[in-house]
């Protein structure tokens, strides 16, 4: 209903004025000129961390309320959003709303500046200033007024929630708008000044996204949260004061449960679903207060300050019963999955006074929360158990495990029991903070994308070339012909445009608006779509001439590429094809006309001009894509086009009757040419859906054919991902076996992926790299406990039987077939790049590029663990290690991704030292 009643108003307020409008005006080429600054500036929109936005078409709507008439303001409003459209798509209701925001805010400036100066004339007096400084505040009122209540109404927020009336907010949109009083000023001074005007745009422009670049520096790209190094600061300053002031504060740390389980059942974008959906939950269920995190993987750190530890036991339970009720879509499978998060809880001064005591407690208490069988919030107040320890290890190395009594634990928790009786303090210390450093170097590994790669297809009806293609591989011939026609049909349609004989601009102008119309609801099928664009063309060919030829391809192409994203040279060709055949269905339309003035010869003419229009367009495209795929143009034609032909009779035939109304009826000739238009375009679309059922049951045959050859290759998949996982909890088990080092193959695993995408590895070659890292130790099952566990230095006996570890975990893992590619990288990831490494002495390049990755990896987590006989080594000391063996034991191009690794992932590698 607001909708409605501001839609209605800015009729009210609109009509009157055009119906005033003359098109001899001198105010058209500054209208011109201000509609396109206005309409460019608009696609530079700049978004707040409130996201609110920001445009500088402000500056131009001002500018035209101090030099226009009230009629040209209007069409200010409607013009500055078509760029706008064609790019981002707005829905219709949400475009409305926003032309008719900006038309009336401008009538409105307008009336301020006659109100208050009584005329359009700039001049140098206090009044004039006057007249300028209301425009400028009653243009910035009335705007932000009218989307403040939009926005209460549409999506609930209040005043305060929007922020369009804080001084910010405010003083941003009036200097804007100050700025368009400059513009006018220098237009109306020296017309050459007026770039100088434009300039302090760009810098403002450029200021504005300065609060949007510090908010994405602290947040967390995929939830909106902060980011570990923001919660750090925020915890240390509400830390200092709550300790200072004798405050409370509490912290909690949350975890995904089972994330891996449900990467593997439904997708990686499930659980990113699941990842942002609690981030949602959070947002909902904490105070405005409190500071929500994301620290990496599915974990989760929340600051509550001024909350007492029993209270936040209670807001975790809340935020607990929320995720463990609420059901997430999947969008890209349409199914909803269930998750649950375990929540461990520690407060000051309870369990401690520094950041990093208290994220201890709070993160040894979640992983006593997993432990006990996930989805429970548990506090810091409570010790933990050594089996509890032992147990929370497997949990976080198997997820599928049952923390009470798994199977693993009953081969593992022995082994581990041994060491962490001895000294479990020390184990409780490094086991949480190892786990989430390698969650942390994980998510901030980075993406690699191949390029996007597509070939020409057609779009039918209006055709034109439809699909991204890259310039640099497109054939040479192509380009020429791309370069040819594009510059040989806008050069005709501009010489058209000067030299035709209409001088309806009015009637050009709306059926260009019809025309893109009728493309932007263009039908889509499998092969291209289906516009009756062309009937427009072919209406302006026999109405207007050469004059509309220019304007409507434009228009055509346009659409085509907001719809579509087409490449620039793809645009620049549809656009002179399409002018090139209207040019030649006008050219036609001329001579019938010359002919005689007869309506039935009129008729003919359009018929003709039709075909010229299919064989012009059609046949430029035809030959395009023959030029891109290597085929024959008659073959293209014959395969992809020939079916036309009959439409484009209707076309013509459509057309001339249109053409003839509109002789007699004018502009209500094209309201009533778009009942025909809109009954052609749902009989094609029945006609497409037909075909595609067609289609459609000829794939449910083809299907069926298919469907044993897909379940064995389901079966086989299956057996695949049973293996690789009885494999993963076999090198779980070596893990366990020595506490120290728990968790050291994923963290191998993970610092290995990062190094191999930093040397820019193919996804296939780090799929096998990441299996080859995680089972490189899991010949270790044949070392016995005498000799892996040994407390002091191995004599010769016993190193000859460590180091034959490789080879039997190469043995092992070679077994499997599927995973043979892994063997190279497992067998030879103790060989030295000098040579003297084993099982076989080789060096340098001989050494496979997998073995050498893991070698690094390994190095770097071997240092950076803290053992009984010495301490973690310190980032720095890391890197001062690697640089030293850097082409003696390691490999110098391996040593040099993975510092860069590090040095980005350094919180995550402070973190596994500490």
């Amino acid at each position: 209903m607001y909708l409605a009643c501001v839609t209605i108003a800015t009729f009210a307020a609109a009509l009157p004025a055009l119906g005033s409008m003359k098109l001899g005006e001198p105010g058209w080429p500054t209208f011109l000129l201000l509609a396109a600054g206005a309409g460019g500036s608009q696609l530079f929109v700049v978004f707040t961390p409130r996201n609110q936005s920001y445009h500088a078409s402000i500056a131009f709507i001002v500018a035209a309320a101090l030099l226009l008439p009230p009629e040209l303001v209007v069409l200010m409003g409607v013009l500055q959003h078509i760029p706008e459209w064609l790019r981002l798509r707005y829905p219709w209701y949400i475009q409305t709303f926003n032309i008719c925001n900006y038309t009336l805010s401008g009538l409105a400036a307008w009336g301020a500046v006659r109100l208050v100066h009584g005329s359009a004339t700039i001049d140098s007096g206090g009044r004039w200033a006057l007249a300028a400084v209301a425009a400028c505040l009653v243009f910035v009122a009335l705007n932000h007024a009218l989307l403040a209540a939009m926005l209460y109404l549409a999506r609930g927020h209040n005043i305060k929630a929007t922020a369009l009336f804080t001084a910010e907010s405010l003083v941003t949109d009036a200097v804007i708008a100050a700025l368009g009083v400059t513009l006018a000023i220098f237009w109306h001074w020296n017309h050459w000044l007026v770039p100088v005007a434009l300039l302090p745009l760009v810098l403002v422009h450029r200021s504005l996204r300065v609060p949007l670049l510090r908010e994405q520096a602290r947040n967390d790209a995929k939830t909106e949260l902060l980011n570990p190094r923001a919660f750090a600061e925020s915890l240390e300053q509400e830390l200092a004061r709550a300790v200072r002031y004798r405050r409370p504060l509490s912290v909690l740390v949350a975890d995904l449960d089972l994330l891996r389980e449900i990467n593997n059942t439904y997708g990686h974008l499930a659980g990113d679903t699941a990842i942002v959906g609690i981030a949602d939950i959070l947002r909902a269920e904490l105070r405005d207060y409190d500071v929500p995190s994301r620290f990496g993987g599915e974990e989760f750190a929340i600051l509550l300050p001024e909350t007492p530890y029993a209270e936040a036991l209670e807001i975790a339970e809340r935020v607990r019963a929320v995720v463990a009720d609420r059901d997430f879509l999947v969008e890209a499978t349409s199914k909803t999955i269930h998750v649950t998060v375990s929540i461990g809880v520690a407060s000051v001064p309870e369990h401690g006074e520094d950041a990093t005591a208290l994220l201890h407690q709070a993160d040894v208490a979640l992983y006593r929360a997993k432990a006990s069988g996930r989805n429970r919030v548990v506090g810091a107040d409570a010790p933990m158990t050594d089996q509890e320890v032992a147990a929370a290890i497997l949990a976080d190395l198997d997820p599928a495990a049952d923390g009470t009594a798994p199977a693993l634990a009953d081969r593992a928790v022995p082994a581990a029991e041994e060491h962490v009786a001895a000294a479990p303090a020390v184990l409780r210390s490094m086991m949480s903070p190892m786990a989430a450093a390698a969650r942390a170097v994980a998510a901030s590994a980075p993406s690699v994308a191949g390029p996007a790669a597509g070939a020409l297809s057609a779009r039918r009806g209006g055709a034109s070339m439809d699909t991204v293609m890259s310039w640099r591989r497109t054939p040479q011939a192509l380009r020429w012909l791309v370069i040819g026609v594009g510059a040989a049909g806008i050069s005709a349609g501009v010489l058209g445009a000067l030299f035709g004989g209409s001088s309806d601009l009015i009637g050009i102008l709306a059926l260009v608006a019809l025309v893109a119309a009728g493309q932007a609801v263009a039908i889509a099928s499998e092969h291209g779509s289906v516009s009756v664009g062309a009937v427009g063309a072919l209406m302006g060919a026999a109405v207007f001439g050469p004059r509309a030829a220019l304007g409507i391809a434009i228009a055509m192409a346009a659409v085509e590429w907001s719809a579509r994203r087409s490449s620039w040279f793809q645009v620049v060709f549809n656009a002179g094809a399409l002018a090139l055949a209207g040019l030649a269905a006008a050219g036609i339309c001329a001579l019938g006309s010359l002919l005689s003035s007869s309506r039935a010869v009129q008729l003919v003419a359009a018929l003709v001009a039709a075909g010229a229009y299919y064989v012009v367009n059609v046949g430029l495209l035809a030959i395009a894509l023959a030029l891109a795929e290597g085929e024959r143009p008659l073959a293209v034609w014959r395969d992809r086009f020939s079916w036309l032909a009959w439409h484009y009779i209707a076309y013509g035939l459509l057309a001339g009757v249109l053409g003839l109304a509109y002789q007699e009826a004018g502009l209500y000739a094209l309201v009533v040419a778009a009942v025909p238009v809109l009954v052609l375009r749902r009989t094609q679309a029945a006609y497409l859906r037909r075909a595609s059922e067609s289609a459609a049951r000829l794939h449910a045959a083809a299907e069926t054919i298919q469907h044993q050859n897909a379940s064995l290759v389901d079966a086989n998949r299956e057996l695949r991902k049973r293996s690789a996982e009885a494999l993963e909890g076999l090198s779980a088990t070596v893990d366990a076996r020595d506490a120290y080092t728990a968790g050291h193959s994923r963290r191998v695993r993970d610092l290995a992926v990062d190094i191999g995408r930093e040397l820019s590895l193919g996804e296939a070659d780090i799929e096998v790299l990441g299996n080859a890292a995680l089972f490189h130790d899991i010949g270790k099952l044949a070392i016995p406990d005498v000799i892996l566990l040994k407390p002091s230095a191995l004599d010769a006996a016993e190193w000859a039987v460590m180091r034959r570890h490789p080879e039997e975990s190469a043995r092992i893992v070679g077994r499997l077939g599927f995973l043979s590619d892994c063997v190279p990288a497992i067998l030879h990831h103790h060989e030295r790049y000098n040579g003297g490494g084993y099982p076989q002495g080789i060096g340098g390049l001989d050494i496979p590029l997998g073995a050498r990755i893991i070698h690094v990896a390994d190095t770097i987590d071997a240092m950076m663990t803290r053992r009984t006989y010495r301490g973690a080594s310190t980032l720095g000391e890391t890197m001062d290690e690697l640089a030293r063996v850097s082409g003696v034991q390691l490999c110098p191009l391996c040593v040099t991704a993975a510092r860069r690794v590090l040095k980005r992932s350094a919180p995550a590698a402070v973190q596994l030292a500490s």
